[in-house]
């Protein structure tokens, strides 16, 4: 809290955009402030419930650590995900490739969600900024569909991840669209994760992976199993 109290803005309000698990993890932090309760215990007793994911967690039951996949780092050496600032609110999140899919589901208005929680989900698909083709949601990255390998790899790329960008933002925010790829990674030392779907085309994909593989390499396998998984819906209709 410190060094929140003491940052200070490097460019303007809405000029440019930094991508840091400070700035993620305060949204979790503000909204669990604003709601007096602890954000964990918000997200395995209310949210995920609610979701209907029940098999993610921020804290593992012992009961549930021999499902616990095991992570490696680059050079082969077993790690696991360390605690840091934030952590629990910015990448804490450990979960199954079942309930992601459950969560493309409610993402895409395919699943049995309460009214209220269910607009909630779409209304994180509003976009905020333009950056290049990319569309920054709130924390979603969007992309017009159908969308270009090249397109997602310069999105997804470490300069977007690590340099400071401009972008443009947009007046009023763009309301939630079907029309689009929406998209995002996620990464630790020893864990890889790519999530992307089309909710016009109600298709979908989600990478586990329990080493930090490139996103280039997540993100290029994925882009070609929705073009297959189009593709074969266009046939089949």
């Amino acid at each position: 809290m410190k060094y929140f109290t003491a940052w200070q803005p490097t460019y303007l309000p809405g000029t440019y955009r930094t991508y840091a698990n400070p700035s993620i993890g305060m949204l979790g932090l503000i909204t669990a402030k604003s709601m007096n309760e602890d954000f964990t215990l918000l997200m395995e007793q209310q949210l995920l419930p609610a979701l209907g994911m029940k098999s993610t967690y921020i804290d593992v039951p012992p009961d549930k650590m021999i499902d616990y996949a095991q992570g490696y780092s680059q050079q082969g050496t077993p790690v696991r995900m360390t605690q840091g600032v934030l952590s629990d609110e910015a990448y804490g999140m450990k979960t199954t490739a079942h309930d992601m899919i459950h969560f493309i589901r409610a993402n895409i208005n395919l699943a049995e969600l309460d009214a209220p929680l269910q607009t909630a989900v779409i209304q994180t698909h509003t976009g905020y900024f333009k950056l290049g083709q990319m569309t920054q949601d709130l924390v979603w990255e969007q992309y017009s569909y159908p969308t270009s390998l090249k397109a997602l790899l310069t999105g997804n790329s470490p300069a977007v991840a690590y340099k400071h960008l401009p972008v443009t933002e947009i007046k009023p925010p763009q309301p939630p669209r079907t029309d689009v790829l929406i998209n995002k990674t996620g990464s630790t030392n020893g864990f890889g994760a790519y999530i992307a779907f089309v909710p016009e085309k109600q298709i979908g994909i989600v990478l586990l992976a329990n080493k930090n593989y490139p996103n280039s390499e997540r993100v290029t396998i994925a882009h070609q199993i929705i073009t297959a998984l189009d593709h074969e819906r266009k046939s089949a209709q």
